[in-house]
C-alpha cells in the first residue's frame, strides 16, 4: 500500500491533474497524460486513507469538481448560443463531460471499489452523469425544446421523423 499523503499535498496534486484534464478537453495545447501521471493520480487517491480516511471528502470533491467546471465553463458556453448553435454546443459539452467523467472516475477508482461499494452510494460514473443532468440539462432544457421545435418548423424534412418526439417523448 502506498505511503499516506496529507490532504493538502494530495489534493493539490489532484487539482493539478484535473486542471490538465480540463485543458485537454478544451483543446488547449497540453500533452496527453503519461502513464506515470495517471498512476500518480490514482496512487494519491489510494493513499488518502489510513489513520485519516478522506474517502467521504474525496467523494464530495469529485462532485464539486463537476459543479465548478459546469458553472465556470459549460453553462456560459451554452447560454451564449441560440437555436442550432446552442444544440451543437450542448452536444459538444455532453461529449466532453463524458470524457471528463470517464477519466476522473479512473483517477478516483479506489473510491468505487471500496468506499462506494461498502456504503451503497451512487458510483462515480453515475454521480458525473447526474451532475450534467441536474446542473446543465435542467437549466437549459426549455431552450433545448424551443430550439428543436424551431428547427423542425424551419426544416421539417431535414429531420425525417419528428425530432421533437424522438427527443422529448
Amino acid at each position: 500500500m502506498p505511503k499516506f499523503i496529507e490532504w493538502e499535498e494530495g489534493w493539490g496534486c489532484m487539482e493539478h491533474g484535473i486542471e490538465k484534464l480540463i485543458w485537454i478537453l478544451e483543446g488547449l495545447p497540453e500533452p496527453q497524460f503519461t502513464p506515470e501521471e495517471y498512476i500518480n493520480l490514482y496512487t494519491i487517491i489510494c493513499s488518502q486513507n489510513g489513520t485519516h480516511d478522506y474517502s467521504q471528502l474525496l467523494y464530495d470533491k469529485y462532485q464539486e469538481v463537476f459543479k465548478n467546471y459546469i458553472d465556470e465553463s459549460v453553462l456560459p458556453s451554452i447560454r451564449n448560443k441560440y437555436n442550432e448553435f446552442m444544440l451543437r454546443e450542448l452536444v459538444k459539452q455532453w461529449a466532453n463531460h463524458q470524457v471528463m467523467n470517464r477519466w476522473l472516475s479512473r483517477f478516483f477508482n479506489y473510491l468505487d471499489r471500496y468506499f462506494i461499494a461498502r456504503r451503497s452510494l451512487p458510483t462515480l460514473l453515475e454521480v458525473g452523469k447526474n451532475c450534467f443532468r441536474d446542473w446543465v440539462y435542467k437549466v437549459v432544457h426549455e431552450k433545448v425544446r424551443e430550439a428543436v421545435y424551431l428547427l423542425e418548423l424551419v426544416e421539417p424534412a431535414a429531420f425525417g421523423l419528428s425530432l421533437y418526439h424522438i427527443v422529448f417523448c
